[in-house]
This record gives C-alpha cells, structure tokens and sequence, in this order.
C-alpha cells in the first residue's frame, strides 16, 4: 500500500504533514489531474530554484531561505505577477515568529500566546502613520518533508496558502526557518513566510 502525505490547512493558516496510508484504490484527496499539473508548471524545476535542507549552519540556512524565495518568485512570476521585494524587516520577523514555534512548541499563528504579527509589528514594518496589510503562511516537517521543496508544494496544494503567495496587493515577503524540536519530533524546522504591503 502506498503511503501518502497529506496537509491539514486552515486560511493563510499553518500547515503540518500527517501520514496516512490508503489502499491502491483512487485517493479522494488527490488533486484533479488538470488542477494539479497547472499547480505543477508554478514550480520551478532544481536547475532554477534547488532543493535545500535547512539544517546545518547559517550558509545552509541562507541558501535554503534563497531557494524558497526563488520558488516564491516562480510561481508568481508564471501567474504574470511581479516578485516579492525581500523586504529585511519581514526576514527579521519570519525569523522570530519561527524561533516562537519551535521554542514553545507551539505549531500556530499564536505561537507563545503572540499575535500572528506580533514580530512583524516589533520589526517596524507596520510603522505607525501609514497603511499598511500584512499575512503569513507557517509550515513545519522534519526529514525530507522539512525540505524546500517539500514545504512549498504543500502550501501550494492548499488553497489558502496559493491565494497568500499568489496575491496581488502584496508586494513584499520573506521567509525564515528555524530547526529543532518539534512536538515531539527531532530534526524539525519551523517556516515562516511573511507578506506585506506598505501604502
């Protein structure tokens, strides 16, 4: 029997992989054909944008977080979308809002009992005086489902998390990872990808 990964998903919410094994029969949560290879042609193949495990020290960190960007960037770049600005003030608070769900071991927009922008406020984004919109996706996986590749297929698989990456009034994002232990798994890394517009 094959094993299947699946992704729970709520609005612009947080993602975490659950296996489940299901029989040879069709699998009902498989995405229809053609849905799914227009998802497929929104990621960019290895050569453009390679696969990076985020673990190890801050040059693999780095690597992986400029991979992610670049598959970002794909993806709305085929949709005729321009690129996210990597704004450095949302690489400072995706970092954060990473290390809070590791640290508190807590897989939520909420983490440590904060705001979801919470760090994106403390980071000076949101400066008071202007309009301003922000969002966030979060995503967790150890192994190899912690990879890249792994966490932006599934945000991109789901809805909500499209919709975020996909959207027009954004302008700027940036993603941080943080590896350690997560409910009860080692080799965890937390991602955090956060959007924002200044008006």
């Amino acid at each position: 029997m094959p094993a299947h990964t699946f992704s729970r998903i709520g609005l612009l919410g947080g993602l975490i992989f659950t296996f489940l094994t299901l029989a040879a029969a069709p699998n009902p949560l498989a995405p229809q054909p053609d849905r799914a290879e227009a998802r497929a042609r929104l990621i960019a193949p290895t050569d453009v944008c390679p696969d990076r495990t985020a673990r190890g020290g801050a040059v693999q960190i780095r690597r992986a977080r400029r991979s992610m960007m670049c598959l970002v960037n794909f993806a709305r770049k085929r949709k005729g979308l321009r690129k996210y600005r990597q704004h450095r003030k949302l690489s400072w608070s995706s970092k954060r809002k990473a290390r809070d769900i590791i640290r508190c071991d807590s897989f939520s927009h909420n983490a440590c009992g904060r705001k979801f922008d919470y760090w994106i406020r403390r980071s000076g984004y949101a400066s008071r005086g202007r309009g301003w919109t922000t969002g966030e996706n979060i995503a967790w996986g150890s192994g190899s489902l912690g990879n890249v590749r792994s966490i932006f297929r599934a945000w991109m698989n789901s809805p909500s998390h499209r919709a975020a990456i996909l959207d027009r009034e954004f302008s700027d994002a940036n993603v941080g990872v943080v590896g350690g232990l997560m409910q009860g798994t080692g080799g965890a890394r937390a991602w955090v990808l956060h959007f924002g517009h200044r008006y």
